[in-house]
């Protein structure tokens, strides 16, 4: 029994942790503005889009982790079932949006090159309504030289 509770508490810091990264990783696309990121996300709203989702899927890992030990430790077969549910719902979404980017690879690169060329062509310092954009792209050019 003390076996399983540690394996519960090993699978619980290994979805804390890997639900912090997520967190992480969606929060720093929304809040880093110096770089090719910040280029994308003002041109696209799909990126934001995506950077909310990473947000909800690391929190609602985190506190599927944190559900699943309280389960563990107390014996709530409903927390487990709970968690093992979640996981399994958050783990067939993740192999599927890998699945889909991988098979549409092709078009997110068109995407992409179409964002970066239109950059390119309606690039005017002297808008002042599109300072940020420019400032953003400036600091993205003189950093990839």
């Amino acid at each position: 029994c003390k076996l399983i509770s540690q394996l519960y508490m090993f699978f619980f810091l290994l979805f804390q942790i890997l639900g912090a990264v997520i967190l992480g990783f969606g929060i720093w696309i929304l809040a880093d503005k110096t770089s090719f990121i910040a280029v994308l996300q003002m041109s696209s709203p799909s990126l934001k889009t995506g950077a909310y989702i990473l947000i909800g899927v690391g929190a609602l890992t985190m506190l599927m982790g944190f559900l699943g030990c309280l389960g563990a430790v107390n014996e709530i077969r409903c927390l487990l079932g709970l968690y093992f549910t979640c996981l399994m719902i958050i783990l067939i979404t993740q192999v599927a949006a890998g699945l889909v980017i991988y098979f549409q690879k092709e078009m997110l690169k068109e995407e992409l090159s179409r964002i970066v060329v239109n950059l390119i062509q309606n690039y005017d310092p002297s808008n002042v309504s599109e300072r940020n954009l420019q400032d953003t792209w400036d600091y993205v050019q003189t950093q990839v030289s």
